[in-house]
């Protein structure tokens, strides 16, 4: 013990006017900005990477993918709610354990189905649409903004039968691993033949209300109101929408329950469940495409009409 005080007071910094005079200086450390900065640049990269995951196809619930720095892999899971970061997995000789880890990791991948792997190409418990092999497809591997163009996706709805839509070009899409990940494209079908189509697909969290709850309350209120029925002619039309909840044996519901059991030092922390929300509509033309000063004199006058409307029944 008495070499230890020793050792501590010769590092010490004595105070002026102290019966030493002497300053011994503690040893400088190396700065580790570089390191910091490699490391950041590492989870972009992995940012990178899962975000094309997510690009292509449309319908994904969730990506996983695995860093490998030397003898050693860290696994990243996003899944539109939350970004999940595993230990690190050493499997160099000296650890057997982490070898066998690693191997049991690739053959469990190899033998994820699609569906597993967060490509929802068949939910038919859903009651949404069936074998859609062609989701996996793309012409354009680097091209996001062309994703499914001309594709076929098969619906199945109680209400409205069978029906099919052909994807067109992409309107919007803004891909995140934690968010709505929403994607709006073009969409041509025989069930509503010489009518353009919109199909929006996005993430929402699972307790906001859908739009076409809000949509059909609008409608509603237009049609029950005396000398409302204009607000019908801007009020899109909704053909087909419906939610696509996961079952407990989904990965979305397994995150969902390991989270809630977690301890989490900042306090709690409330894990936002997302829901799967498709909805089939005509499209609707973005203001900057008129060109006549009449009828945009006229369109500024509806949306005054429309917030009025809005105000007095909202």
């Amino acid at each position: 013990m008495e070499s230890v005080r020793k050792t501590a007071k010769a590092h010490h910094k004595s105070t002026p006017g102290g019966t030493s005079g002497r300053v011994v200086e503690k040893k400088s450390t190396p700065p580790r900005a570089s390191e910091t900065n490699q490391q950041k640049d590492a989870y972009l990269q992995v940012g990178r990477y899962l975000l094309e995951q997510f690009a292509i196809p449309a319908f994904r619930s969730h990506a996983t993918i695995g860093l490998v720095d030397r003898d050693r892999i860290q696994f990243y899971h996003a899944n539109h709610s939350v970004i999940l970061v595993s230990s690190g997995i050493n499997f160099s000789r000296q650890d057997e354990k982490g070898l066998d880890k690693l191997i049991a990791i690739v053959i469990a991948f190899s033998r994820l189905t699609l569906r597993d792997s967060g490509i929802l190409h068949d939910l038919r418990d859903g009651r949404l649409f069936r074998d859609n092999e062609k989701l996996l497809i793309s012409d354009l591997p680097s091209g996001a903004m062309k994703m499914q163009e001309g594709n076929e996706l098969e619906f199945v709805d109680e209400k409205i039968g069978a029906f099919a839509l052909t994807y067109s070009e992409v309107i919007a899409h803004e891909p995140s691993l934690a968010g709505r990940a929403t994607a709006v494209l073009e969409a041509k079908s025989a069930k509503w033949e010489g009518m353009d189509l919109v199909v929006k697909i996005s993430w929402p969290g699972s307790e906001r209300t859908a739009e076409n709850e809000l949509l059909a309350k609008a409608v509603e209120t237009a049609e029950s109101g005396p000398g409302d029925e204009w607000a019908l002619k801007h009020l899109p039309r909704v053909l087909f929408s419906q939610d696509v909840a996961f079952g407990q044996d989904s990965t979305h519901s397994k995150v969902e329950s390991l989270i809630e059991k977690a301890k989490f030092a900042n306090g709690e922390y409330k894990y936002e469940g997302r829901t799967l929300r498709i909805i089939v509509q005509e499209r609707l033309r973005p203001l900057k495409a008129l060109t006549n000063v009449k009828v945009i004199a006229q369109v500024l006058l509806d949306v005054g009409c429309g917030m009025w409307f809005d105000s007095v029944f909202g």
